[in-house]
């Protein structure tokens, strides 16, 4: 499906998602429809922020919804842009800028007081801040094997068996022939490449007279990022840093839910902290979202942090050679200035388990995560689709959440999509 979808058993009874965990909930997704097949349970999240300033003092959360709320309020508008005007959108402009350019005219006609700016643009560049899907609070194995169910039961499946060329072999015949890691050569009539855009980066020597244009578009599209903005014909794009990673901290209790409101706490924002210098030079924002905001029986006292950038480059090559033991300790020091913040923490509450993700250190995940797209691209749209066009003269053509339809990137449903379409046009092609 070119998009990672693993499970862990290190937080205790309960696996979790290591890769995607959330379901776009916007226009038709056959990944919700599994998940009612299923039986998947899907949690939508309630707009109830936690929000940490730099000197890692809490904000009145009255406040932070209500910036929470103006940020949405704004992307909105951003979208609608984005499509109207999409034309007269400069390659270099990006969503952080409309958010610059849309508090200073409001702070101009005095609808905006300069601290709601400030909380605006703060939060503007979380990712989280623009989640409006739903969440499996348990994992995707069940949705997993009803998908994998067909294949398995009447495909060959070559296992531990990395592919190392494709190649169309123009002999007047419809065959392409697939070389993997084990020497072996294979034809096949057409062949569908499902690996991850970040692998094709760095492959694309594998995929014999691969079209210039394509190889183009694989270099073009950003890949690696955890933030994500939907494309259109020209883009408010999303300027940040490469690489991506979760990390699942579980405490005693949660002891963050001290504070009187409607609703559990869903969502917790660091804005650029300088309280914590030593461990964070870099000023990096952090967010993470609550588990105990899951009803029963998946309510848990963990918060997964959402790391990335330069953020995620640090965390995920510090733990690279850590393990056990070591490996947490280093995890604790890091997150601690952090979680301690938070309301009610006493050092009662210090967490017993970590779990830590490390896509960018996986080859087979091409080092990231997902396509996105970056202020500066001038074709991103056209980029998108000469690959989802693939090469059918030579019967090759490409898979994954990279050549979903344009609401679906970087999506578990765009990755779907794109496989029964393709699968649909080598059916007509004969």
């Amino acid at each position: 499906m070119a998009i990672q979808i693993a499970q862990s058993d290190q937080m205790g009874p309960l696996e979790v998602d290591i890769g995607a965990n959330w379901v776009h909930s916007t226009g038709h997704n056959p990944i919700i429809d599994l998940a009612k097949e299923t039986g998947t349970p899907l949690h939508l999240w309630k707009e109830n922020t936690l929000l940490v300033d730099g000197g890692g003092q809490l904000i009145p959360p009255a406040e932070a919804n209500q910036a929470l709320k103006q940020v949405w309020e704004i992307l909105d508008k951003a979208s609608e842009y984005s499509t109207n005007q999409g034309d007269e959108v400069h390659p270099s402009t990006s969503l952080y800028t409309f958010f610059e350019s849309s508090c200073d005219r409001a702070v101009k006609c005095d609808e905006m007081t300069e601290r709601e700016r400030e909380l605006i643009l703060g939060m503007s560049q979380m990712w989280g801040a623009y989640v409006d899907d739903c969440f499996i609070p348990t994992n995707y194995r069940k949705i997993v094997a009803k998908i994998a169910a067909v294949p398995l039961a009447k495909a060959k499946m070559c296992f531990n068996t990395a592919m190392t060329s494709v190649a169309a072999q123009n002999d007047g015949l419809r065959s392409v022939c697939v070389t993997t890691s084990d020497g072996k050569a294979q034809c096949f009539d057409d062949v569908v490449i499902t690996t991850p855009l970040g692998w094709l980066k760095q492959h694309k020597e594998s995929i014999h007279q691969l079209h210039p244009r394509i190889a183009s578009a694989i270099d073009s599209i950003s890949f690696g990022r955890l933030e994500k903005v939907n494309s259109h014909d020209r883009i408010l794009g999303a300027s940040y840093t490469d690489d991506c990673s979760q990390v699942l901290i579980e405490f005693p209790t949660a002891f963050w839910e001290c504070i009187d409101a409607d609703a559990a706490v869903s969502f917790v924002h660091w804005l650029s902290p300088s309280h914590a210098s030593q461990i964070n030079p870099g000023k990096w924002r952090l967010e993470c979202v609550s588990f105990h905001a899951f009803e029963a029986p998946y309510r848990r006292n963990i918060l997964l942090f959402y790391t990335f950038g330069d953020c995620s480059t640090h965390i995920t090559s510090s733990i690279k050679e850590l393990h056990g033991e070591a490996r947490d300790r280093w995890l604790q020091i890091f997150f601690e200035p952090y979680y301690s913040a938070l309301p009610g923490y006493e050092e009662a509450y210090a967490p017993f388990r970590f779990l830590a993700t490390e896509w960018c250190n996986d080859e087979f995940a091409g080092n990231g995560c997902y396509s996105n797209f970056q202020a500066g691209m001038s074709d991103a749209a056209r980029d998108v689709e000469v690959i989802r066009h693939g090469m059918p003269e030579q019967h090759v053509y490409f898979a994954g959440e990279h050549t979903a339809p344009f609401d679906g990137l970087g999506t578990v449903a765009g990755a779907y999509n794109s496989g029964e379409k393709i699968a649909k046009r080598i059916v007509e092609s004969g």
